[in-house]
């Protein structure tokens, strides 16, 4: 099969692909490059003709642009309405304010803003209908994703995404974006190095793993770290977000489903700052790169015995989620921890993420140099422990650091408070 990392991007999203891994990759999911006031107007004229569509926005951007975008939604000769929302990191249902008491009307969905990127696309999702997102910036976390989270009562809940979407790449606004959006582009893609490890040894573990897909997600990090300081480095940035966001669909979303997404929501309501998603996961990325480059190159016996009803107990008074549930996927997890399926690819697994470890001080320094904020002292060393303890516990989540709990790892990390360094 060719490197799917060379095929035209329209190409990567315009239908099926017939993969070596035996599946046949589908995708709802299309890139349009232009204006973004016409390619709105375009799709509003082909979706929602003699019908509603729906703008979400924050009330700054809604103040600064609003005007012009809702002018694009009529000229394609649909209704505008507008909802405004605020721009939180935390995706809560309450941020969906009136979007659930809008009329059956509503035909398509636009947003321009990838803070609420998710709060737009769970509706799209649920209500079936098209989503138009215009990326003004590389900033573009979570874009096109499969599946779709917002948080219901404080615990996320997770739809699949089939619905038709659409990403508009208005180049002249691209090359105009602020520096500080470039690095969180930079941070959301560099994260997924974590991702890649965690994607490997669960295709060991569970025979479920498709090559071409990973290839295209590791060259579009790569991609992304050789391309920083280009010219075009906002267009180069977002075209592998839409690379990442091909392998997600082609995957399901497991090969974005790592250790560093478990570690950022329990961070999500720690430290001395609040923090974007990206950027937890960025943060959490460098960490566990250490750890896994830590925990492979070690030798495995058996530490000590993980107590399921005590984590179980901890997380669901830290969390959302019940006992109960957290217990039960714990349970499930448990067996797939099968080291001896790891022992060929041991070796493998402990010189590449001791290479990655030794790349992450200067990812980090790139992330500054971009314009990032500095994160890295945001939060204290026990709510760090604590979420890098408690990932794999979370519903949902299997990682390198399940194979940690499985064996003890991380229950010796707590008890000798050991250090974390980065």
């Amino acid at each position: 099969m060719e490197d799917l990392f060379k095929t035209e991007i329209s190409a990567l999203l315009g239908g099926e692909i017939s993969c070596e891994c035996g599946k046949q990759h589908h995708t709802n999911a299309r890139v349009r490059k232009g204006k973004f006031t016409e390619e709105i107007g375009k799709l509003a004229a082909k979706y929602a003709p003699l019908s509603s569509a729906v703008f979400v926005s924050s009330r700054g951007f809604f103040l600064e642009r609003g005007g012009e975008v809702l002018r694009a939604v009529r000229s394609g000769g649909s209704d505008a309405v507008n909802v405004v929302l605020s721009r939180r990191f935390d995706n809560a249902l309450e941020n969906l304010g009136g979007l659930l008491s809008l009329p059956e009307s509503m035909r398509l969905v636009v947003v321009c803003e990838s803070e609420l990127y998710d709060a737009a696309a769970y509706f799209s999702a649920l209500k079936g209908i098209p989503l138009a997102y215009a990326a003004l910036s590389p900033e573009a976390e979570g874009v096109l994703s499969p599946v779709v989270t917002l948080k219901i009562k404080n615990k996320p809940e997770r739809l699949y995404a089939d619905n038709p979407r659409f990403l508009i790449a208005d180049e002249d606004k691209l090359a105009a974006a602020p520096k500080e959006s470039v690095a969180a582009a930079f941070a959301s893609l560099a994260s997924h190095i974590v991702s890649l490890v965690d994607y490997r040894v669960r295709g060991v573990l569970t025979g479920d793993f498709c090559r071409a897909s990973y290839n295209l997600a590791r060259s579009a990090v790569s991609d992304s770290v050789n391309a920083v300081y280009a010219e075009n480095a906002a267009l180069r940035l977002l075209e592998n977000r839409i690379r990442m966001a091909a392998a997600e669909i082609f995957t399901d979303g497991a090969v974005s489903c790592g250790g560093e997404n478990a570690a950022a929501e329990l961070l999500e309501s720690c430290g001395k700052s609040r923090l974007s998603a990206a950027e937890r996961k960025f943060f959490a990325s460098v960490i566990l790169i250490d750890l896994y480059a830590a925990y492979f190159s070690a030798p495995h016996e058996l530490l000590c015995v993980p107590d399921y009803g005590a984590r179980a107990e901890e997380l669901a008074a830290y969390t959302g989620y019940g006992e109960g549930e957290i217990l039960k996927n714990m349970l499930a997890c448990a067996p797939l921890a099968r080291e001896e399926k790891l022992a060929p690819h041991i070796r493998q697994l402990a010189e590449e993420t001791e290479t990655l470890r030794g790349w992450m001080p200067k990812i980090a320094a790139t992330y500054l140099n971009l314009g990032g904020r500095d994160i890295f002292r945001n939060f204290t060393y026990a709510e760090l422990v604590r979420a890098v303890c408690r990932a794999p516990d979370l519903p949902g989540a299997f990682s390198v650091l399940t194979l940690m709990r499985e064996s003890g790892a991380l229950e010796l990390l707590e008890a000798e408070n050991a250090k974390i360094s980065f």
